[in-house]
């Protein structure tokens, strides 16, 4: 529902009402002023799927050429508000009201004095205050199940996790707790107990994980422990093997990177300003793409007014209110899958859809339809480079139609980002390397023409373009010294290149 997210916030701002109205940011009515959020104005398109969530065909049939109606609505963690909707030639207006304790306030009531205040003002990093600052809290945080972590072996691996500051922990019942640190494993002293693991985490799974879990041996979700005075989110997966039950923890972050902090240059920021098209972001697991599309996606949020829907499994960073309206849909929580919640975002009125995984034929295709339909498309894919990548969405359908795939591939395509971590030489940090396609004429037709073959002498040709190679991207980590030529060696494709690039000036 498009709504509950706004809805939450009248609780966790301990306010009594919520304006939302088409043209304007929603308000929030708390003890008699007005505060605006801190995000865009709403298209009427989304008031209007507002207005379909809370009222009736009948109702709205009712006020269709104007009118005032008054109802009720339910949201979904079982709050009752009461809705007072008026229509006019020129605008929607639609005011929530808290019903408490069986209490009803007047349908509409008379607007207050004129005592509003500035817009909501929200950090977008939290050790840089903005004033004036009232804090609001995520209408997701309060959806991700906390864990109390009792005193034991999956506690002190976990703690030195922390320390270690290892990407991964990997639990397997039965065997020592291994942390990769420095993309290196590292075993532990700690074996695991099968029943610690059920223990700690069958009470986080909701019915559709335990059914996943149980048919099809994995599951994935996103949890939060007590640390502190708060908690730390943590990514996992857990898994059913030959011999009992397993589970990989990746700890989440609660501050958002930007490009530069995760090493990646800030042209990377132009990827975000294609109106449609495609962009994907590639590589193997643990490469850091999500991450990326992450940075991507809190420039959006803190630069431009747009409207983003994500689809994620599971929600891994939260985003605060800022310029656009970021909404963020967790796949088997409110969405049952990829595809299905890209089909309805089609009618959710975005600008743009992050797409957390391009999996199956199903989510390819309504990739493909999102972007030829004018939206951008930000997508991952696991492949190992530009080119694997462009077979890997071709070969997920059958044959007799990928003429027709690469046809609308080589139109919607805008860019490719393929991406490695690589040991640095400050051990256990990593650097990222990268290869980057830009979609130009010459690509496309090669796309189209079933010449991707091609596409790796087209990056390297088109550096003037801004195109980037793997080897020129290890190149300029060698020369500041921040990747051993040795590494590089065994990372590229084409080592003699690679050697030239090193000796460039």
């Amino acid at each position: 529902m498009i709504i509950d997210p706004f809805l939450k916030l009248v609780e966790t701002q301990a306010a009594q009402g919520l304006v939302i109205r088409s043209g304007a940011p929603p308000v929030l009515e708390k003890s008699g002023s007005k505060v605006a959020l801190s995000m865009p104005n709403l298209d009427a398109d989304i008031v209007e799927m507002i207005l379909e969530e809370v009222a009736s065909t009948e109702q709205r049939t009712a006020i269709a050429s104007g009118g005032a109606l008054d109802t009720e609505y339910k949201s979904g963690d079982g709050k009752i508000y009461q809705v007072a909707i008026t229509r006019s030639d020129r605008d929607l207006r639609i005011v929530f009201r808290l019903v408490v304790a069986g209490a009803r306030t007047p349908a509409h009531p008379p607007d207050p004095p004129s005592t509003a205040r500035a817009p909501v003002a929200v950090p977008m990093h939290p050790h840089v205050p903005i004033e004036p600052v009232v804090q609001v809290t995520s209408p997701i945080a309060g959806r991700i199940p906390t864990a109390t972590l009792a005193a034991g072996t999956i506690a002190r691996v976990l703690e030195r996790a922390q320390h270690e500051d290892a990407s991964d922990v990997l639990l397997a019942s039965g065997l020592t707790a291994r942390l990769r640190v420095g993309g290196l494993l590292v075993e532990q002293h700690e074996v695991i107990e099968e029943a610690e693991l059920e223990s700690l985490f069958a009470p986080l799974l909701g019915p559709q994980q335990r059914d996943e879990l149980a048919r099809t041996g994995s599951t994935d979700l996103a949890i939060a422990f007590p640390e502190g005075n708060g908690t730390k989110r943590w990514r996992v997966n857990i898994f059913r093997r030959h011999g009992g039950l397993s589970a990989a923890l990746r700890p989440i972050r609660t501050d958002i990177p930007s490009l530069r902090e995760l090493g990646l240059p800030d042209d990377f920021h132009e990827l975000t300003h294609h109106r449609t098209g495609l962009v994907l972001v590639t590589g193997m697991a643990g490469a850091g793409k999500s991450t990326t599309l992450v940075a991507l996606v809190e420039h959006i949020n803190r630069t431009t007014a747009k409207h983003v829907i994500t689809l994620e499994d599971p929600i891994e960073y939260e985003y605060r209110p800022a310029r656009a309206l970021v909404q963020q849909r967790e796949i088997g929580r409110d969405v049952s899958d990829f595809a299905t919640g890209l089909r309805a975002a089609l009618r959710e009125s975005p600008d743009i859809i992050l797409l957390g995984e391009m999996r199956d034929r199903e989510t390819v295709s309504a990739a493909l339809t999102a972007a030829e339909t004018g939206h951008l498309v930000l997508a991952t894919l696991h492949a190992g480079s530009a080119a694997m990548a462009i077979d890997r969405v071709v070969d997920v359908f059958p044959e007799h139609q990928q003429a027709q795939v690469r046809a609308q591939l080589a139109a919607v395509l805008r860019a490719v980002v393929t991406q490695v971590l690589l040991p640095s030489t400050r051990p256990p940090l990593r650097v990222p390397a990268f290869e980057k396609l830009l979609v130009t004429t010459a690509v496309a037709t090669k796309i189209r023409d079933l010449r991707g073959h091609q596409i790796t002498s087209e990056i390297q040709k088109g550096r003037s373009e801004g195109m980037v190679s793997l080897e020129l991207s290890m190149a300029r980590l060698v020369r500041t010294g921040r990747l051993a030529m040795d590494v590089a060696i065994e990372h590229a494709a084409d080592k003699h290149l690679l050697g030239e690039l090193v000796r460039q000036s």
